[in-house]
């Protein structure tokens, strides 16, 4: 495994102490299902007294191909009256869709086609949200406050993040070594080694 010091280790320290102070002490809230209604935080960890459950991106399988929600409002201005599907079955937060017009997130939501192949756009609380087509599983981990691609990260790595994130805060914010594709996965390697200047 390859750790790298990077100079934005101290700017990440600052963010996430500044989150920790903000966000205060919270729970992992229980995810109501109610119809229509997707969950409030599609993005959290769900512990149990056998294994940790990691959830997924809300995504939705239409045609045999699983779309994953982009966060994004659709732009598009003129649309067809009718919708494409429905949104009629759905599983846990933490499962991956396996049938066709099945959620992650809820049930009677309606889409329709983006404009292009690769997108979906589905009605939710009376906003079109985009959703595209792209490969990988879906499954996320917490990186401070960020979520970050299980598959991109090494078996290793996920074993060392199950480390960081049991640490108390404070002893996270001391942690400078961070493996490399953590790093890239979370976007924040931009920067590349420097070395320590001297006074």
């Amino acid at each position: 495994m390859k750790f790298r010091f990077s100079p934005s280790i101290p700017l990440l320290s600052t963010i996430l102490s500044v989150i920790f102070l903000l966000s205060g002490c919270t729970t992992a809230a229980d995810h109501h299902k109610q119809e229509g209604q997707p969950p409030e935080d599609g993005l959290s960890v769900s512990e149990s007294s056998e294994q940790t459950q990691y959830d997924v991106i809300p995504m939705v399988m239409v045609g045999g191909r699983l779309y994953y929600d982009t966060g994004k409002e659709s732009t598009l201005e003129a649309r067809c009256g009718l919708p494409d599907g429905t949104i009629d079955s759905t599983v846990e937060e933490f499962e991956i869709p396996t049938q066709d017009d099945q959620s992650n997130f809820g049930t009677g939501f309606e889409y329709q086609y983006g404009a292009d192949d690769d997108t979906l756009e589905i009605s939710i609380d009376g906003k079109w949200i985009v959703f595209e087509h792209r490969e990988g599983t879906g499954r996320q981990v917490r990186f401070g406050d960020k979520m970050v691609d299980e598959g991109a990260l090494s078996e290793e790595t996920l074993e060392w993040l199950d480390w960081f994130n049991s640490l108390p805060e404070m002893e996270q914010l001391a942690i400078s070594a961070i493996p490399e594709d953590l790093l890239e996965a979370a976007g924040i390697s931009g920067a590349a080694d420097q070395p320590a200047q001297e006074k």
